[in-house]
């Protein structure tokens, strides 16, 4: 029988790298080590989290964004998805299988009649389950999220105190064979990476990742300054459509005259917190001793000093770019002269836009 590894994120942990190399080599993990990761579903999506929606009767904005639905909508497309996955299963009979979507973190969501259907549901598909977790630091993640937030032009919400336990212990509860949870640092992981780390956990040892190609992948979107994030973030109350219309063509555009920006501007860093919204986030997290009972530890984090340092507590929502990200005034100025009136030929008229152009070679 078949032997299934559930991928689950948690996000933000190089999910979409690793996903992309399993895709992309499918064939190869077939023929060589029996390992299925299934790319011939309809639609065609090598990230699993289309059956979430069936299965688990939820989802999440990356899914309804992904599959340009929602509601019974959704769900019947998640139906037909998750319908041809066990199709590709059953064709296969393969002696490992790999379903991996970062959605799956949200377990703890679903009710108790839809966990205990889901895994039935995967259980009539494979003999053995093993839940592959990854986890980031509460500083780390947060970062990430809130970068990635704000360039979707979403809502950004700190995060729950107990936001790795209750995850954890809704799959650990769930009755599957194993939960296997490893932290995602580049110092922890083999060879500092991802996908290495993964196969040398979870494929069969006489598989060797040398074999994977890595030519051409998807990764995860590239982040922006701290100043360009306090620029998005005018730009979103200047145009409110750009979080109204989630298909609103405007705003990649508008992320990529940003990156345009920071490199021409130059003296981008990567997005980065004040001292106090640092440790602000770490003595949120109320579950790191939780964790480090079980042996998982941050080692981008010192628990004990931060909870020696006192300071103004965050306050009970994310207020504003300025006040977690620090703020260069003067590279802050050179890119708002840099980027502002590229965003704002975006919005408007074509007259408008006929009129500047023929201004702009004027003046030349």
């Amino acid at each position: 029988m078949t032997r299934l590894v559930l991928h689950i994120g948690h996000p933000k942990t190089g999910t979409t790298a690793l996903q992309s190399v399993l895709s992309a080599n499918a064939s190869t993990l077939l023929k060589e080590a029996s390992v299925l990761y299934p790319t011939r579903t309809v639609p065609s999506e090598y990230k699993h989290a289309f059956v979430i929606p069936w299965l688990l009767d939820t989802d999440n904005a990356a899914i309804r964004r992904r599959g340009r639905s929602k509601g019974e909508d959704l769900r019947s497309l998640s139906k037909v998805y998750w319908e041809s996955l066990v199709q590709e299963v059953q064709d296969v009979q393969p002696k490992h299988l790999i379903l991996s979507a970062e959605g799956f973190w949200i377990l703890r969501r679903a009710s108790d009649e839809k966990i205990a259907s889901f895994h039935q549901n995967l259980y009539s598909i494979a003999s053995h389950i093993s839940v592959a977790g990854y986890l980031k630091s509460p500083v780390s993640y947060f970062l990430s999220i809130v970068t990635q937030k704000l360039r979707n032009y979403r809502e950004v919400l700190l995060p729950r105190p107990n936001f790795y336990r209750a995850a954890m212990e809704a799959w650990q509860t769930a009755g599957f064979d194993q939960c296997n949870w490893r932290i995602f640092d580049r110092r922890c992981l083999v060879n500092q990476d991802i996908v290495d780390d993964f196969c040398s956990q979870y494929l069969p040892a006489s598989f060797a990742t040398s074999h994977l190609t890595r030519d051409g992948v998807e990764q995860a979107n590239s982040s922006v300054s701290n100043e360009a994030l306090a620029i998005l973030e005018d730009t979103v109350q200047r145009y409110p459509i750009l979080r109204q219309d989630i298909y609103e063509r405007r705003r990649s555009k508008i992320v990529d005259i940003l990156r345009n920006a920071d490199a021409s501007v130059g003296g981008s860093c990567r997005p980065s917190l004040t001292e106090p919204a640092h440790m602000g986030i770490i003595r949120r997290c109320a579950d790191l001793r939780w964790l480090q009972e079980r042996g998982l530890c941050f080692p981008d984090i010192d628990l004990d000093a931060a909870e020696r340092t006192t300071g103004p507590a965050l306050p009970d929502q994310f207020t504003k770019v300025a006040d977690f990200f620090p703020l260069d005034a003067e590279r802050l100025s050179s890119l708002q002269a840099e980027a502002v009136p590229a965003i704002e030929r975006l919005f408007q008229s074509p007259t408008q836009n006929i009129f500047w152009s023929f201004v702009r070679r004027a003046r030349r």
